[in-house]
């Protein structure tokens, strides 16, 4: 004949530390809890618990009677908000998940990159450096005009915007995904700067152009017999117009 003890279930066992249970039915749980101390460390936390709370609501009893605050009531409301967070993080890993798959349906698209972002981005890196935001500077034109054609394979010319209010300050040469990109900066006389940026074009249609406003920084950009161009500044500078102008005159 089997004696063992019934198995409580948890309203079982929060109606033992509330003191809820018939003595019959006490007994049972108690021989239950004797052979499973890893559920009678729980009950014993739990009545840790009750006990804080009922020391602490001990000098409350001239304030009328609080349902929301017993202890049984308490520990109700935090299972409920446990299940809740339990099914919201489902949802979100759900959501992750399909999102993930997206992600691999457009990857296997082959998208084109955003237009000229790289060119936003090497402004970001460069433009702020006050020591060496170019490898050879305006003073040797010639050769660095010469250097950034030969590895480019197209011919690059710096373009004279003084009447902008930009001097030539000198430029270099940077890696990409779609090749070798030329970084070339104009400073005026309160040290803003200006870029014109020049890689090939892989993705997107002669004559393409448009405009990219990204963090702060504006860039105006346009692809020409099979180079990307990209002029690049702040977006609160009001020459930016005058800049394309110029800029693409002599691309």
């Amino acid at each position: 004949m089997n004696n063992l003890p019934v198995p409580p279930t948890e309203e079982e066992l929060h109606a033992y530390v509330d003191g809820a249970l018939d003595a019959s039915r006490r007994a049972e749980v108690e021989a239950y809890l004797a052979s499973h101390p890893d559920v009678a460390g729980q009950v014993a936390r739990w009545r840790r618990d009750v006990d804080f709370l009922r020391t602490e609501l001990a000098g409350t009893v001239t304030r009328p009677p609080q349902p929301r605050l017993d202890p049984a009531a308490v520990r109700r409301r935090l299972r409920a908000r446990s299940r809740v967070r339990m099914a919201a993080a489902a949802a979100f890993f759900l959501a992750i998940g399909a999102g993930g798959l997206s992600g691999w349906q457009l990857r296997s698209m082959n998208l084109a990159p955003a237009p000229m972002a790289d060119a936003v981005e090497a402004y970001r890196v460069f433009a702020t450096d006050r020591n060496r935001p170019v490898e050879m500077g305006a003073e040797n034109v010639d050769h660095l005009q010469q250097w950034l054609s030969n590895r480019l394979g197209t011919s690059v010319s710096f373009p004279d915007l003084r009447s902008e209010g930009f001097d030539l300050l000198g430029g270099r040469l940077l890696a990409t995904a779609e090749g070798p990109a030329a970084l070339i900066f104009y400073q005026d006389r309160d040290g803003e700067r200006v870029s014109l940026y020049i890689r090939p074009n892989k993705h997107y249609s002669e004559g393409t152009r448009g405009t990219r406003n990204d963090g702060g920084l504006l860039a105006k950009y346009w692809y020409r017999r099979g180079y990307g161009y990209a002029v690049v500044a702040k977006a609160s500078d009001p020459r930016i117009e005058e800049l394309e102008a110029a800029l693409q005159l002599g691309s």
